[in-house]
């Protein structure tokens, strides 16, 4: 018994906390007003993460496999009759990161483990709800796309 313990100790203090409770990407739900909208979503290096069209679920990589390289995102929104809409996407640290390794005195969980997997971050907002303002009708819709 005293073996398995000693185990379970040893390995909570070789991982990090939040690569125990953490996912390395995350679920978001995207919808729009209109629904139907068309959407891009790119990352912080310009690479495009995904598309779709509005309402829709996106699982979006929460780091990009380097040291501490959280991804944060923008979203973007099109529709014919509508202006585009950018929606900014943030990464924060997980609790779990902080707290979870601070009661485990996991130091390598904070610099070793946990900063290259995303287990360590949270995007937020979790649930986006783009309102789309409508194009001017008329002789003046020139200035909408």
């Amino acid at each position: 018994m005293a073996k398995i313990l000693s185990l379970l100790v040893a390995s909570l203090l070789i991982s990090g906390c939040a690569s125990i409770v953490g996912e390395q990407a995350q679920t978001l739900y995207i919808e729009s007003k209109p629904t139907g909208a068309n959407f891009v979503i790119s990352d912080n290096h310009g690479t495009i993460a995904a598309r779709g069209i509005t309402p829709q679920y996106i699982t979006l990589p929460k780091a990009d496999g380097s040291y501490f390289g959280k991804l944060s995102y923008t979203v973007t929104f099109l529709d014919a009759n509508h202006y585009p809409t950018i929606v900014p996407l943030q990464s924060r640290l997980n609790g779990w990161y902080t707290f979870g390794n601070l009661i485990t005195f996991g130091i390598p969980g904070w610099l070793l483990i946990d900063p290259f997997n995303g287990g360590m971050y949270k995007i937020y907002p979790m649930q986006i709800n783009a309102i789309m303002r409508p194009c001017p009708r008329g002789p003046f819709s020139y200035t909408c796309p």
